[in-house]
């Protein structure tokens, strides 16, 4: 009797309590710092930055010069990546936005893990027995694998959105921490407090539920970027802010277990910008897109449609296989690159848009150069002046789109330089130091991990 009430005990438990019991040996932090480039933490003194946890790290442990992203250069594809190992081709993730021509999702982003079409870390580490959280990650709405939820999600961005964060977020969760992290910021301008809550709710998942797989993401430095440019004061200001929430919640974990290893990353890069080009507005002279008469105009109709992800557009055929139609926006698109003053470096074919691991669904890319950014505006004049700031988005061909790499802990090289990587390594290299199988991978992990010599048994760095 005693043996089945154990057992009917133990199957009402929910998975992550029993993985709880007997955890794996080893832990593994990962922050991804929103628009970070590489040398924010290599020009460290250059730019009078204190950052001493970053440069800790960048010094103990192995660290990349510059981790080449994916097509374009934005948030959502590049955190599905880093979690994948596949370019956006494959995970299915391809811009921050869905492709909306009519405006019907209301600027709706790729939230939901469900549109992710290959397998993710989160999901191997949770077969292999680890507890696994995460904090404000993209694409995680409803994500298989992560016992200790907290997507990022938004809508109107205000305390209504708290109702939604909490439904979506693992049950109860939220609720519980909130006497200690305080409630939850739903005002994405509030980018530094945002931060710091997002930050408490990460401690709290490591010391309150032990979770040792943790991904965390933190956006204000990429906010204040925008709005300024990258190193500006600002910008400045808000990475020294976040680096002592990376000592925070790397403190945290090393209380938690002496067997941890942390993994700082970057989505993308950033450049700076002073002039916007509306791409849409030479596609409705040339009759490509029709526009409702009004006092804003909106689109009635399309037959090639930009789908802009702030340094370069996606142009999506309503009907592919018109080759008459595809052959008028080709020509369409490289009279416009002719004119400097548009600012478009490149134009690339499907066949370019392939290469990168671009969207399947995308008959060109425009790419622009830096100092230019792509405005989403049917009328009025194609190219403006603008506020200082900065965006990104660009082809990963473009130096300042590098993205940062850094990894510290036990069994990883110490002060070990990478040199230029490919953002497809991340996700192997997680996974081979957490003990994982994943196989799914475009590409290996990398050689960063310490090993001992036959003779010796010492460890080679």
């Amino acid at each position: 009797m005693r043996l089945i009430l154990l057992t009917t005990l133990l199957a009402s438990l929910p998975a992550h309590s029993l993985t709880a019991q007997t955890p794996p040996g080893r832990a593994l932090l990962v922050i991804s710092i929103d628009g970070m480039r590489p040398d924010y933490v290599s020009a460290a003194n250059q730019h009078g930055l204190k950052i001493p946890n970053l440069r800790r790290i960048h010094e103990t442990g192995a660290h990349a010069r510059g981790v080449r992203g994916v097509l374009p250069t934005v948030t959502y594809p590049s955190h599905t990546t880093i979690m994948t190992g596949v370019w956006p081709a494959r995970h299915g993730i391809f811009a921050n936005e869905t492709f909306d021509p009519f405006g019907k999702n209301q600027n709706g982003w790729y939230w939901y893990s469900e549109d992710i079409r290959v397998p993710t870390l989160w999901e191997a580490a949770a077969k292999a027995g680890y507890v696994v959280g995460s904090v404000s990650w993209p694409v995680t709405v409803g994500a298989r694998g992560i016992a200790w939820l907290l997507p990022e999600y938004w809508r109107a961005q205000t305390s209504e959105d708290l109702k939604l964060i909490r439904a979506l977020s693992t049950p109860g969760m939220l609720k519980e921490f909130e006497p200690e992290t305080g409630p939850y910021e739903t005002d994405l301008d509030n980018a530094i407090p945002g931060d710091w809550v997002r930050t408490r709710n990460a401690e709290a998942i490591i010391r309150r539920k032990h979770a040792r797989f943790l991904t965390v993401h933190l956006a204000a430095l990429d906010h204040m970027e925008h709005a300024a440019g990258p190193f500006s004061p600002e910008a400045n200001a808000a990475l020294e802010q976040i680096d002592q929430m990376v000592g925070r919640l790397v403190g945290a974990m090393n209380e938690e277990t002496r067997n941890a290893a942390i993994c700082i990353v970057s989505d993308h890069g950033f450049a700076a910008i002073d002039h916007q080009f509306n791409i849409r507005v030479p596609f409705v002279k040339a009759g490509l897109i029709t526009v409702n008469e009004g006092k804003t105009a909106t689109v009635k109709d399309w037959i090639a449609m930009p789908w802009n992800a702030g340094g370069l557009a996606l142009v999506v055929m309503k009907e592919p296989k018109n080759r008459e139609a595809r052959n008028a926006v080709e020509k369409l698109l490289h009279q416009i690159a002719a004119d400097p003053s548009n600012g478009i470096d490149r134009i690339l074919d499907r066949s370019q848009v392939a290469a990168l691991g671009g969207a399947t669904t995308a008959e060109f890319a425009v790419d622009m150069k830096p100092g230019f950014s792509l405005g989403a505006s049917l009328d009025g004049p194609a190219v403006r002046q603008i506020k200082h700031g900065g965006t990104h988005g660009y082809s990963p061909a473009h130096p300042e789109m590098l993205a940062s790499f850094l990894m510290a802990g036990p069994g990883i090289r110490q002060n070990f330089d990478l040199g230029e990587i490919d953002m497809r390594n991340i996700a192997p290299t997680l996974a081979r130091y957490l003990g994982v199988s994943f196989t799914t991978a475009d590409l290996p992990a990398l050689d960063i991990f310490a090993h001992q010599t036959a003779a010796t048994g010492k460890a080679v760095r």
